[in-house]
């Protein structure tokens, strides 16, 4: 089984690929590859700083406000 990986590698591995494409060093075929890799990695991130703001913050409808708790995450 794979272990996940961190946020900030995700970040470079993206980081690496744009680099990768701008190089212009890869052909079509390669290059519709690191995209769609990408896209999927860019969706995948997106999905975790959403849970993590879900995490991150609660909101309460009676008093209409957002209560902060990533203290008690630390």
């Amino acid at each position: 089984m794979e272990k996940a990986k961190k946020f900030e590698d995700k970040l470079k591995e993206l980081e690496d690929m744009v680099i990768t494409l701008e190089s212009g060093e890869v052909g079509l075929e390669e290059s519709i590859n690191v995209i769609t890799k990408a896209s999927s990695l860019i969706k995948e991130m997106e999905k975790e700083l959403l849970d993590t703001e879900d995490k991150l913050k609660i909101l309460d409808i009676n008093n209409n406000t957002i209560k902060d708790i990533s203290k008690d995450f630390e």
